[in-house]
């Protein structure tokens, strides 16, 4: 290696299933944001980088899942732990998308970054059942937090450094371009398998003039689905191959708007991705009100917000987008410029260098 290289600092990042990815990703068929930001940290000149593989970490099946289950409960696994704390060793920064490190306090001189979700119910200081990445001394060993919602940084910045910054979306391949054509009977579509209540919206639809396609996991189908909900069960571990991301873009651009229906958990980032692909899309959103995500449909003027259970609620604002297509149209065509604004793939890119680049100074 030519030594003007051997002196700038190396970045290791942690992204598991992300090689596997890469080709979909540059052939437009996956979702590009879900690098992570990683394809502006290769291409940053004032460092090198690299990926951190855990193919060389040998572990038995039964040893790895009682470990998984126990000390690395919450952590991206004993493999990728293991597989970082090697590359700690030369490494400079780690940077990881799949959350806090158990392992961190092992690292001997790399810097640790982690991005977070939202503060899980078991940070506490000195409590004995936090999983082991979230005891306080390991937060506090990070040398900063990315996070996703605010309320995330307000809790992770008692640790170490941290900044809150939106999510974004793939402007390219959900374009906002409508469908070449429309089915004869109009369509709601609904996706997502955390956290979702589709008992409500499978009990809404019954009165509802459209359909509703819903793509969710098997364990989450009502019992008895109207005839007029079509229900696609997906797989139950990522990456999801019930239906590929071409497939759910046209349905995306075929919809007359896009629903989002949780279980009401005012902290949870659940329905975020769907939300911002919703809108790219220049589809209005119905979603179960959250106030965690740092982003108001309801004020933007791009959707609408619903109680949680409330089964009339869906009704209603289903049957009002139905009967104004030129209201769901707006809202679609706001969305999507709130998507160019905030949350396009270069701004959050620019972003996670940038708070990378203060902490390595």
């Amino acid at each position: 290696m030519p030594s003007n290289l051997r002196d700038k600092p190396l970045v290791a990042c942690l992204h598991p299933y992300i090689e596997e990815r890469r080709k979909e990703i540059e052939q437009g068929l996956y979702p590009r944001n879900h690098l992570w930001g990683l394809d502006e940290i290769e291409k940053e000149k004032s460092w090198r980088s690299t990926i951190i593989s855990s193919d060389a970490v040998r572990i038995p099946s039964l040893l790895e899942n009682l470990l998984n289950q126990s000390f690395f409960r919450g952590s991206p696994g004993a493999k990728a732990e293991i597989a970082a704390v090697r590359a700690a060793r030369t490494a400079d920064l780690i940077y990881s998308v799949c959350g806090p490190l158990a392992l961190v306090r092992r690292f001997r001189q790399a810097k640790l970054v982690s991005w977070v979700f939202r503060e899980p119910p078991h940070v506490g200081k000195g409590s004995r059942l936090a999983h082991a990445a979230y005891r306080p001394k390991r937060l506090s060993s990070h040398a900063g937090f990315l996070c996703l919602t605010p309320k995330a940084e307000e809790t992770f910045r008692e640790h170490a450094p941290s900044r809150f910054l939106p999510w974004c979306v793939d402007l390219e391949l959900f374009d906002g371009k409508p469908a070449e054509a429309y089915p004869e009977r109009p369509f709601f579509l609904a996706t997502g398998k955390t956290e979702r209540d589709y008992e409500t919206l499978t009990q809404a639809a019954n009165k509802v003039n459209a359909d509703i396609r819903v793509i969710g996991p098997a364990s989450l189908r009502p019992a008895n689905l109207p005839p007029n909900l079509r229900w696609t069960n997906t797989s139950t571990d990522p990456p999801d191959q019930a239906i590929d991301y071409p497939t759910l873009r046209k349905w995306y651009a075929e919809c007359i708007g896009v629903c989002i229906p949780l279980t009401g958990d005012a902290d949870d980032t659940c329905g975020y991705t769907n939300l911002l692909e919703g809108m790219a899309m220049s589809k209005p959103v119905l979603m179960t009100k959250s106030g965690c995500l740092g982003l108001d449909p309801e004020n933007e003027g791009c959707g609408l917000w619903i109680r949680p259970k409330d089964i009339e609620g869906w009704r209603s604002k289903m049957n009002l987008l139905i009967e104004k297509p030129n209201l769901a149209a707006k809202m679609g065509d706001t969305g999507r410029k709130v998507t160019e604004r905030n949350f396009s793939p270069a701004r959050f890119d620019a972003d996670v260098v940038n708070f990378l680049k203060k902490l390595m100074q």
